[in-house]
């Protein structure tokens, strides 16, 4: 999936025409599969640096809890 095929919405429907591909060729060749097809659910979030963000959101907390401490003191 590219970052422009999600911007523009067509994620959906591309998710939807494979998981139904995926489905088809199980149903042709179901000795070729050993459980259940990928999950084609689209994901809502995406983010290009997942630790950066973790780390920044942790940074966020300590500073709100630092202001909290500070205000009651």
């Amino acid at each position: 999936m590219t970052p422009s095929q999600r911007h523009s919405g067509k994620d959906r429907e591309i998710l939807t025409r494979r998981d139904r591909t995926y489905q088809e060729a199980q149903k042709q060749n179901p000795e070729r599969w050993s459980g259940k097809t990928r999950d084609w659910t689209p994901i809502e979030k995406v983010t290009l640096n997942p630790q950066k963000e973790a780390v920044r959101n942790d940074q966020n907390l300590k500073e709100e809890k630092s202001k909290k401490m500070r205000q009651i003191a």
